[in-house]
Protein backbone atom coordinates (compact mmCIF):
# COMPACT_ATOMS: atom_id res chain seq x y z
CA UNK A 1 0.00 0.00 0.00
CA UNK A 2 1.73 3.32 -1.21
CA UNK A 3 0.47 6.33 0.70
CA UNK A 4 0.85 10.02 1.22
CA UNK A 5 1.08 12.01 4.98
CA UNK A 6 -0.23 15.58 5.29
CA UNK A 7 -0.49 17.96 8.46
CA UNK A 8 -4.38 17.27 7.90
CA UNK A 9 -5.36 13.64 7.09
CA UNK A 10 -3.14 10.46 5.47
CA UNK A 11 -3.79 9.23 1.98
CA UNK A 12 -3.21 5.53 0.82
CA UNK A 13 -4.01 3.30 -1.94
CA UNK A 14 -4.61 0.11 -2.41
CA UNK A 15 -5.85 -1.74 -5.55
CA UNK A 16 -8.45 0.55 -6.56
CA UNK A 17 -9.16 2.60 -3.54
CA UNK A 18 -7.92 5.78 -2.38
CA UNK A 19 -8.29 5.68 1.42
CA UNK A 20 -8.38 9.19 3.19
CA UNK A 21 -8.16 9.33 6.85
CA UNK A 22 -8.30 12.82 8.37
CA UNK A 23 -6.49 13.59 11.80
CA UNK A 24 -8.40 15.13 14.60
CA UNK A 25 -8.85 18.82 13.94
CA UNK A 26 -8.52 18.37 10.55
CA UNK A 27 -9.05 21.86 8.32
CA UNK A 28 -9.67 21.91 4.81
CA UNK A 29 -9.47 24.56 2.13
CA UNK A 30 -9.20 25.15 -1.63
CA UNK A 31 -5.04 24.73 -1.22
CA UNK A 32 -5.53 21.50 0.68
CA UNK A 33 -8.52 20.09 -1.28
CA UNK A 34 -6.52 20.57 -4.49
CA UNK A 35 -2.95 19.02 -2.78
CA UNK A 36 -5.42 15.61 -1.90
CA UNK A 37 -6.80 15.20 -5.58
CA UNK A 38 -3.66 15.81 -6.99
CA UNK A 39 -1.75 12.94 -4.67
CA UNK A 40 -5.15 10.89 -5.15
CA UNK A 41 -4.32 10.98 -8.89
CA UNK A 42 -0.57 10.35 -8.77
CA UNK A 43 -1.56 7.39 -6.45
CA UNK A 44 -3.37 5.56 -8.62
CA UNK A 45 -1.56 6.24 -11.44
CA UNK A 46 -3.89 9.00 -13.36
CA UNK A 47 -7.28 6.03 -13.24
CA UNK A 48 -10.53 6.45 -12.41
CA UNK A 49 -10.41 5.36 -8.21
CA UNK A 50 -12.85 4.87 -5.59
CA UNK A 51 -12.56 6.74 -2.44
CA UNK A 52 -13.12 5.60 1.18
CA UNK A 53 -13.20 9.12 3.81
CA UNK A 54 -12.76 8.61 6.95
CA UNK A 55 -13.84 11.34 9.08
CA UNK A 56 -14.62 9.95 12.26
CA UNK A 57 -11.67 12.43 14.03
CA UNK A 58 -13.95 15.27 12.22
CA UNK A 59 -12.99 17.82 9.33
CA UNK A 60 -13.83 21.25 8.93
CA UNK A 61 -13.92 21.94 5.31
CA UNK A 62 -14.58 25.66 3.86
CA UNK A 63 -17.87 25.93 1.24
CA UNK A 64 -14.89 26.59 -1.66
CA UNK A 65 -13.18 23.34 -0.93
CA UNK A 66 -16.43 21.17 -0.63
CA UNK A 67 -17.71 22.84 -4.55
CA UNK A 68 -13.47 22.18 -5.27
CA UNK A 69 -13.78 18.20 -4.42
CA UNK A 70 -17.67 17.77 -6.14
CA UNK A 71 -16.68 19.42 -9.29
CA UNK A 72 -16.10 16.85 -11.81
CA UNK A 73 -13.25 19.27 -13.55
CA UNK A 74 -11.36 19.19 -10.16
CA UNK A 75 -11.50 15.81 -9.68
CA UNK A 76 -12.63 13.96 -12.68
CA UNK A 77 -11.43 10.44 -11.36
CA UNK A 78 -13.19 9.69 -8.56
CA UNK A 79 -15.92 6.91 -9.46
CA UNK A 80 -17.18 6.69 -5.89
CA UNK A 81 -16.72 7.74 -2.04
CA UNK A 82 -17.67 5.97 1.12
CA UNK A 83 -17.88 7.81 3.90
CA UNK A 84 -17.29 6.37 7.41
CA UNK A 85 -18.63 8.22 10.32
CA UNK A 86 -19.42 7.69 13.47
CA UNK A 87 -20.40 11.44 14.34
CA UNK A 88 -24.61 12.19 13.65
CA UNK A 89 -23.18 15.77 13.70
CA UNK A 90 -20.37 15.03 10.79
CA UNK A 91 -23.11 12.91 9.08
CA UNK A 92 -25.67 15.65 9.05
CA UNK A 93 -22.10 18.00 7.46
CA UNK A 94 -21.74 15.52 4.81
CA UNK A 95 -25.36 14.86 4.30
CA UNK A 96 -25.51 18.49 3.43
CA UNK A 97 -22.35 18.42 0.93
CA UNK A 98 -23.85 15.77 -0.76
CA UNK A 99 -27.36 17.85 -1.18
CA UNK A 100 -25.67 21.37 -1.84
CA UNK A 101 -22.24 20.84 -3.68
CA UNK A 102 -24.64 17.69 -5.58
CA UNK A 103 -21.05 15.78 -6.46
CA UNK A 104 -20.51 13.99 -9.89
CA UNK A 105 -19.92 10.91 -8.27
CA UNK A 106 -22.17 8.65 -6.10
CA UNK A 107 -21.48 9.33 -2.13
CA UNK A 108 -22.95 7.40 0.79
CA UNK A 109 -22.47 7.61 4.44
CA UNK A 110 -21.78 4.49 6.98
CA UNK A 111 -21.22 3.93 10.22
CA UNK A 112 -20.08 0.46 9.48
CA UNK A 113 -16.23 0.06 7.63
CA UNK A 114 -17.67 -3.46 6.37
CA UNK A 115 -20.78 -2.34 4.63
CA UNK A 116 -18.96 0.79 3.13
CA UNK A 117 -16.60 -1.09 1.60
CA UNK A 118 -19.32 -3.52 -0.09
CA UNK A 119 -21.02 -0.51 -1.17
CA UNK A 120 -17.93 0.67 -2.70
CA UNK A 121 -16.82 -2.71 -4.33
CA UNK A 122 -19.74 -2.54 -6.43
CA UNK A 123 -18.60 0.35 -8.69
CA UNK A 124 -14.98 -1.29 -8.96
CA UNK A 125 -14.43 -1.49 -13.14
CA UNK A 126 -11.25 -3.29 -12.62
CA UNK A 127 -13.36 -6.53 -10.97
Amino acid sequence: MRGIEFEHSTISFDSSVIFIVFKKGAKMDVASAREMIVSAEKLSDKKPYLMFSDIRNHVEITPEARKVAADKKEAPLIIANAVLTDNVALKLTANFFVKINRPHFPVKLFTDRSKAMLWLKQFNRQE
